[in-house]
């Protein structure tokens, strides 16, 4: 076959695809139209592949065929957790018991990563952002290795990743408020195409703010919202990994623009409008100076009151609350009698 005549074929197969798509045909039914796997459809569809290896653009959610979360293409059957298999957990239970280190590590053990020390040199505001930006992608690796609702994850594995995405809840809450603040000002008067560079910025910090006030009107660990959050979760992710990308470009810029004395003045500025920024989101707030200087003192001071007045998932710092691993241990008790009574 020659490579036009190939060429051809590709062409048909993915126009055959975006009308299927613009029908509102599923990605899982086209595939078992055509005979393919839905991962390679979306992929012939839109270039990019299911699994989100592959950060996409700014201007992806306009391409047809695109979706926000396509992670269920690549993983279209539920991955098997051994963790849930009944002798598994017992003998890791059973293991940890009995040994009083390991119950002591156990206890000691959270979702936040340590921060990274800078060394002798003072940090400027590419090292301070670019650190934030290591420390959320850590927990959103953690968060991927815990089974959510789709994928039989149990109540106490479920409570431990909806605190992992409170504990990124505050982190990119506070990071953003800053950037607000501080970065995104300085990106318009110093580089030249800055104004562009910046409201690109807000537009996807403002999607990620969305996101996780979609988040927070959910409980992770309930039967009822497990899918959405997770959905949702897969959706934040992305996201990240699309932003993270386009601001490391212009951090570049900016180490090119500006001389390194007022990176690290900045990175003073940022630093501190970081450690007093809100703990949630606010996305119907200002979000460029002046407003967002008053708005940001306002939402903090909220946020605050409501971190007092009550816990939130974060406090737990990617462990499972109690109650979920109370729920967790009778059901397998319940299997394990299910099991015996068979």
């Amino acid at each position: 076959m020659t490579a036009t005549r190939k060429d051809a074929r590709g062409s048909r197969s993915r126009a055959e695809i975006l009308r299927l798509v613009a029908a509102k045909v599923s990605y899982d039914e086209i595939g078992r139209r055509l005979g393919i796997a839905p991962g390679l459809a979306y992929l012939i569809a839109t270039g990019l592949p299911a699994d989100g290896s592959d950060a996409p653009t700014a201007d992806a959610h306009e391409w047809p065929g695109f979706l926000g979360s396509s992670q269920h293409l690549a993983n279209p059957e539920p991955a098997e957790n051994t963790t849930s298999r009944e002798a598994v957990r017992r003998w890791v239970h059973a293991r940890v018991e009995a040994d009083a280190a390991m119950r002591e590590a156990a206890a000691r053990r959270d979702a936040v990563p340590p921060e990274q020390p800078f060394g002798d040199v003072e940090p400027d505001v590419v090292d301070v952002l670019v650190r934030d930006h290591n420390q959320v992608t850590a927990m959103l690796k953690q968060l991927a290795t815990i089974p959510g609702a789709q994928k039989g994850g149990t109540p106490a594995q479920r409570s431990a990743r909806a605190s992992i995405v409170d504990l990124v809840t505050v982190a990119l809450s506070r990071h953003e408020a800053a950037e607000e603040q501080a970065l995104w000002p300085a990106v318009r008067q110093v580089l030249p195409a800055g104004d562009a560079l910046a409201d690109e910025a807000l537009a996807q910090e403002q999607h990620g703010k969305e996101i996780l006030q979609a988040l927070a009107h959910l409980d992770g660990t309930a039967e009822e919202d497990g899918e959405r959050f997770d959905d949702l979760v897969e959706e934040l992710s992305a996201a990240c990994r699309t932003h993270v990308a386009f601001e490391e470009k212009v951090f570049l810029q900016l180490r090119e623009q500006m001389p390194r004395s007022d990176r690290v003045d900045l990175a003073r500025t940022l630093d501190r409008a970081r450690r007093h920024g809100p703990t949630r989101p606010h996305p119907h707030a200002p979000s460029e100076p002046p407003a967002v200087d008053v708005a940001g003192a306002l939402g903090t001071a909220m946020d605050r009151m409501r971190d007092v007045a009550g816990s939130r998932p974060a406090d737990r710092r990617g462990r499972p609350s109690a109650d979920a691993e109370r729920r967790t241990e009778q059901g397998a008790e319940q299997a394990t009698e299910s099991e015996d009574g068979d």
